[in-house]
């Protein structure tokens, strides 16, 4: 095995959420007046935290919206999501078979994500139970993704260096933030992003499936 240390993403990498989580961005819109969103609509919407996620899809309505609304959806969406975020989202097909091939080679596993904490911890236990060395989801005063800081944290921890590790993802912000850290990455297209628009976000490395991730690592 090549690297000491697997870093995942979570959304579009590790779980499938998409579905989750349009419907609880749908379900605080619905809360405050608004028109439901597609879920096609909503998954251009992720990758840079809830905050994000939510101006995006205020921003996708016709005019403009003022900082009451923005906070109200907030609070209805993590309240809505936070009750409700293991729903239907499953690991991908052949993620937990690589998890435990991983972890029976001795290597050390981590999840770094730009979900909030406690959903990201709830999902990783649901599905892996105590199988992941390290799990950190967005906190407050920690940058978020594509900043190195949650990333080199997580190094620290595991008391690996940058060359024994890699970062595993599925959009722009994760090939960003492998780069910012000084780490190799790996692009996965099975998430919320096309492989061609991660050969155009710099992508060295991409995997059309999980179970071809062993052998890249």
């Amino acid at each position: 095995m090549r690297y000491k240390a697997v870093l995942f993403d979570l959304d579009g990498t590790l779980l499938n959420t998409i579905d989750d989580l349009a419907k609880a961005i749908n379900a605080a819109r619905k809360m405050n007046g608004l028109k439901e969103q597609d879920t096609e609509l909503v998954k251009s919407f992720v990758g840079n935290g809830r905050v994000k996620m939510i101006q995006r899809s205020l921003a996708n309505d016709p005019g403009e919206y003022d900082d009451r609304l923005l906070t109200r959806m907030l609070e209805d969406n993590e309240s809505y999501y936070n009750s409700h975020c293991i729903g239907v989202t499953r690991p991908y097909d052949g993620i937990s078979e690589l998890i435990v091939r991983l972890k029976e080679a001795g290597v050390k596993i981590a999840c770094i994500s730009n979900k909030d904490n406690e959903p990201s911890c709830e999902l990783i236990s649901h599905f892996f139970g105590d199988m992941f060395d390290y799990v950190a989801g967005s906190m407050p005063g920690v940058p978020r993704k594509p900043d190195p800081a949650a990333i080199l944290t997580c190094m620290d921890k595991l008391g690996v260096s940058r060359n024994e590790c890699v970062y595993i993802g599925d959009s722009d912000v994760d090939i960003n933030t492998a780069v910012n850290a000084g780490i190799d990455s790996i692009s996965c297209e099975w998430g919320f992003k096309t492989r061609d628009f991660l050969m155009k976000s710099g992508a060295k490395k991409i995997c059309t499936k999980p179970s071809d991730l062993w052998q890249l690592l």
